[in-house]
């Protein structure tokens, strides 16, 4: 009988220990980084034993499970075979390459087993591992390609990645709430909708009050409408503009969504409130049966040329992920999305649609941070504006002005990283995408 060398009789032991996939992968990266691994196996001289080794094992598993490709995992089995390699490799780097393993078979368990673990709302810590999937957007033409992987630290496996400690960013996950998101983001073609609301600027209150609709009574009548007219076009997705609701408008689409199984997915624009004393420019977002899943305080607080200031107390920037057990969510509101590090954090947290509510002068600067999404995440980016005249003139001049874009959406279907926006003849106005072919007529 041949002796097990202690070295791989650890990194079984690891596998042995280890309750799911999930945990066998994060406890065999901690003990390589333990054992002394600063670079991947496929980094050096020893990438040949490395894959080689790698393909054995998928082998051997792959015929272990048969043709159960969502086998759970065994850890008794899994020990028994790492057992069995025979590797000139190092325990640190032996114990990556079955990480790799347990990421190439496993990963569609990652995040199910993640969240059990963790628990369904928690904040992500500086430096803790999460899993990503390898969740397609689905277009009219086809599905999106899976995620280009740019800039990540060099120990993150495809489907494991760490939060950097160097960001500035508080990171909630939300998982209550999977199997709706799922149903909802995985639809084929994905369609979404993003509503116009306001003509002029006339039909607003303007700084240094709060930015709220003048008439809530007419502004009610035309989010309804819209609303209306987005369920009758199947969109799975619909995003309001930044501070064109009230509360209390908040408060009745929340009891309307919380009674209803067949609704889209609402991000409800933001409203500027006071709450425990401070003030915040507030999104909720909206999901059927269930009424406000989550909502995102702004941070990245406007500041006019003349130094007016947006009456808003930032704090810490903080986003929260909807986590599905297949899809990321996530929404910001307007120049939140424009922070280098908040496109850059939502692009490694794996986030596969992103909502921005924006009441901006143009469009131009969301271009580049919408595309940021793509190659890092394969992540869609939709951006609702408003109002369609950037200018608080009579309404009899508005049409000597030239309007603001009304929308926006970056998509990934097909490879193809496009960018589109969409204008308007007039408010209210709703305009309807689908992934792969981009704005309707």
């Amino acid at each position: 009988m041949t002796e097990v060398p202690d070295a791989v009789q650890r990194v079984a032991a690891v596998c042995r220990q280890s309750a799911t996939a999930w945990q066998a992968v994060c406890a065999l990266l901690d003990h390589a980084q333990n054992s002394g691994l600063a670079v991947s196996p496929w980094s050096t001289d020893t990438r040949a034993d490395a894959e080689r080794i790698r393909s054995e094992l998928n082998a051997v598993l792959s015929a272990a499970y048969g043709k159960d490709e969502r086998a759970p995992y065994d850890n008794d089995l899994m020990a028994d075979i790492v057992q069995d390699v025979k590797a000139p490799l190092g325990e640190d780097e032996l114990a990556f390459v079955v990480a790799r393993v347990l990421d190439d078979l496993h990963w569609p368990s990652f995040t199910h087993d993640w969240l059990e673990a963790r628990g369904r709302t928690f904040v992500l810590g500086k430096g803790e591992r999460f899993p990503v999937g390898e969740m397609r957007l689905m277009g009219n033409v086809g599905h999106s390609s899976r995620p280009h992987r740019l800039r990540f630290p060099r120990l993150d496996l495809p489907h494991v990645r760490r939060l950097s400690g160097e960001d500035g960013i508080n990171v909630e996950v939300q998982g209550k709430h999977a199997a709706i998101l799922d149903s909802l983001v995985s639809r084929a073609p994905l369609t979404l909708a993003a509503a116009l609301i306001n003509d002029t600027w006339d039909e607003l209150t303007t700084p240094p009050s709060r930015i709220a609709p003048k008439n809530p009574g007419t502004q009610k009548a035309r989010v309804r409408k819209l609303l209306r007219q987005a369920r009758e076009r199947d969109a799975a997705v619909v995003l309001l503009p930044e501070l064109c609701v009230t509360a209390s408008m908040i408060e009745e689409l929340v009891d309307d969504w919380a009674k209803q199984v067949d609704a889209p997915m609402l991000f409800a624009g933001s409203v500027h409130m006071t709450d425990a004393g401070r003030r915040v420019n507030r999104t909720s977002v909206l999901l059927p049966g269930v009424g406000v899943a989550w909502a995102h305080d702004k941070y990245s607080v406007f500041e006019a040329r003349d130094g007016t200031r947006e009456p808003v107390d930032a704090k810490q920037p903080a986003i929260v992920i909807g986590c599905g057990n297949v899809v990321r969510v996530a929404t910001v509101v307007c120049k939140d999305a424009l922070d280098a590090e908040t496109s850059s954090a939502l692009g490694d947290l794996g986030v596969h649609l992103l909502a921005v509510p924006a009441m901006s002068e143009s469009l131009g600067p969301f271009s580049p941070a919408s595309s940021e999404l793509i190659p890092r995440s394969q992540g869609a980016t939709l951006v609702a504006n408003n109002p369609r005249i950037w200018r608080s003139e009579p309404v009899e001049l508005a049409e000597l002005v030239e309007p603001v874009e009304h929308a926006l959406l970056a998509h990934p279907v097909q490879s193809t990283a496009k960018v589109v926006t969409r204008g308007s003849r007039g408010a209210p106005d709703l305009g309807v995408a689908r992934l792969g072919s981009g704005w309707e007529p």
